[in-house]
């Protein structure tokens, strides 16, 4: 009997390791449009990216909010502000667009806030498209640390 209880409490740890272990997809491809929300991938089909978007991050990348920033980062700001945070003008379907470089001291200086309503809201005006319903507050914080860790230093 004892035998059996100490299965049953294995298994079911198991069973809840495999499920948190269980990780989102999304695309990484590096020329993402931001305004389309297409993308040509490694083998030149086009998807959607922002339909794919990760949505949650699983825990243990959660625990690193910077790792986690800089997944979400790569897989949707790079697109159009550089791997580096550079940014600069690119051409998306014949509208070009000028992403801020979040390297300079205006970006280092700008409020958390102000990154969070950019984030969430977009700039429709310069192209840049809302991630309030694709990313969670939490995940949105994450990417602000990872570009004020590293991309600002």
């Amino acid at each position: 009997m004892r035998f059996l209880k100490i299965a049953l409490v294995i298994s079911a740890l198991f069973l809840f390791i495999l499920s948190c272990d269980q990780a989102p997809t999304g695309n990484n491809a590096a020329n993402n449009s931001a305004v389309t929300g297409t993308t040509n991938n490694a083998n030149g089909n086009n998807a959607n990216v922002f339909n794919n978007m990760p949505v949650n991050i699983p825990p243990d990348v959660a625990q690193d909010e910077t790792a986690s920033g800089r997944k979400i980062f790569m897989e949707i700001c790079s697109n159009c502000h550089r791997e580096n945070g550079t940014g600069g003008k690119i051409t998306i379907e014949g509208k070009t667009i000028n992403p801020d470089n979040l390297t300079t001291d205006k970006m280092k200086k700008m409020a958390d806030e102000k990154y969070v309503d950019y984030i969430k809201n977009g700039v429709p005006d310069e192209g840049m498209p809302a991630f309030g319903d694709k990313l969670s507050d939490a995940e949105i914080q994450n990417v602000i640390s990872f570009i004020r860790k590293e991309l600002q230093k």
